[in-house]
């Protein structure tokens, strides 16, 4: 059947059946476990995946201004926080997180932002309780069990995204003419993003069988593929490395494996780089290394063809650098323009974590930005046996903040929070393992 459509939405006769057997799958995989805190992750992430699929709906605003996503991803925050154990609030690891909500703050008091401020602190909010929830619920459920049930809450993107190519249902892009499948969302932004986190919990979690999780991650990459958002196929190229030369090492003993990585390493990037200089999807890619065009430059020097390089992200991103450095005053140099300020000067968003917060929170945010990815990193690098793979993942994350915005899309922070969720959790067992050989045996368990 062809029912091809530019902007991507699927009919209500395909999408409610596929709902009911989701609902189905969503119980099977509440099932799996049994404290709140897993189910809770569980449930929001495949709440805020439903939400997204029905936008045609749930964009509208019902209720002070906010719309029914917005709503939902607020009860979603309250309830996370309200199953939370106190003390967990106050961990340590998830501190820099809580200097992001300071940074919203101040610059919101201080560019007389305040109402504006509401959506930005909800959205890290629910990164922090996803991410605690994520960890204390790895922490008490089986972990093997944990991690099936959360795969199985990404069931929607996989489902819809199905029934859009069935029924040749994409959204097409007006100036490159490229077909987006992506399940009835609003944007293959977001969708990808979401798509990212799948590829990330298969592959971080060591519990997952491996029948799962083989299939899983090919099963990913082909989606992301057909979603075909460039940004997230680059981002996915660290975490792939990775277990590509975790795969290919597993065939040698130890005493080889540091030779036959590193010789594996060198042909990627040769593969790497042919692709990169002779496929068209990545033509601007190649302008830019090669330095033929400058990134950043002051918007009004853009020629006609200029403007297209990156898909117009060089444009984007220049236009907010300029307009923070040369229409800010030493405020706006300091705290930005405040919470959401790009919607009074621009038509899209900056496309770039870092360009977003310089613009909205100025240098204090870009800073607590990379306090909170650096942050990451570190956890990720302390987690022994995990370290690479963990640090992969993150590198991933970051590659996806250099050409969008994941912390500006709920699905975004839902894929941050399960990613610090599984960092602590692995750092906390290392941390653990070391105590148990100098302390006691009664070392507590929780070491965050």
């Amino acid at each position: 059947m062809d029912l091809e459509s530019s902007n991507g939405i699927l009919p209500l006769w395909a999408q409610l059946p596929a709902s009911a057997v989701l609902l189905i799958i969503l119980g099977l995989a509440l099932r799996m476990v049994s404290g709140r805190n897993a189910r809770f992750v569980i449930f929001a992430c495949w709440f805020r995946f439903m939400l997204s699929a029905f936008h045609v709906y749930t964009f509208q605003k019902v209720a002070a201004g906010l719309s029914v996503n917005a709503l939902g991803s607020a009860g979603l925050f309250v309830l996370g926080l309200l199953i939370l154990p106190r003390t967990l609030l106050l961990s340590k690891s998830i501190l820099s997180a809580y200097l992001v909500l300071l940074v919203i703050v101040v610059s919101a008091l201080a560019t007389g932002t305040v109402t504006q401020a509401f959506e930005p602190i909800m959205k890290f909010g629910l990164l922090i309780v996803v991410a605690l929830n994520c960890f204390q619920g790895l922490r008490i459920e089986n972990e093997r069990r944990f991690g099936i049930a959360t795969v199985l809450s990404f069931s929607p993107l996989l489902v819809f995204q199905a029934i859009s190519l069935l029924l040749n249902i994409s959204k097409t892009d007006s100036l490159s003419g490229t077909r987006n499948f992506i399940g009835g969302y609003d944007h293959e932004a977001a969708f990808s993003v979401a798509l990212i986190g799948l590829f990330i919990v298969a592959g971080v979690s060591r519990a997952i069988p491996r029948a799962l999780k083989v299939p899983i991650v090919p099963i990913t990459v082909v989606s992301v593929l057909f979603a075909n958002y460039r940004t997230a196929i680059l981002a996915m190229v660290p975490l792939l490395i990775y277990y590509a030369l975790y795969g290919i090492s597993r065939f040698f003993g130890k005493s080889l494996r540091p030779l036959v990585v590193a010789v594996s390493g060198f042909a990627m990037v040769v593969v790497g780089a042919t692709a990169l200089f002779s496929l068209e999807r990545f033509t601007d890619l190649r302008t830019v290394i090669e330095a033929k065009q400058p990134l950043i430059q002051r918007p009004d020097e853009f020629s006609i063809d200029d403007r297209a390089l990156l898909n117009g992200r060089s444009l984007i991103w220049s236009s907010y650098y300029y307009k923070w450095k040369d229409d800010g005053g030493q405020t706006e140099h300091l705290v930005g323009f405040g919470p959401d300020s790009w919607k009074e000067f621009f038509n899209v968003y900056a496309h770039n974590s870092f360009v977003d917060f310089l613009f909205e929170y100025g240098l204090f945010g870009v800073l607590v930005l990379f306090i909170m990815v650096g942050n990451g990193l570190l956890m990720a690098w302390n987690t022994g046996v995990q370290r690479w793979k963990m640090v992969s993942a993150h590198l991933s994350f970051l590659a996806l903040n250099l050409a969008t915005m994941p912390m500006w899309l709920v699905e975004g922070l839902l894929l941050y929070g399960l990613l610090w969720g599984y960092t602590m959790f692995y750092r906390m067992e290392r941390k653990l393992s070391y105590r148990l050989v100098e302390e006691p045996p009664f070392v507590p368990a929780l070491v965050t």
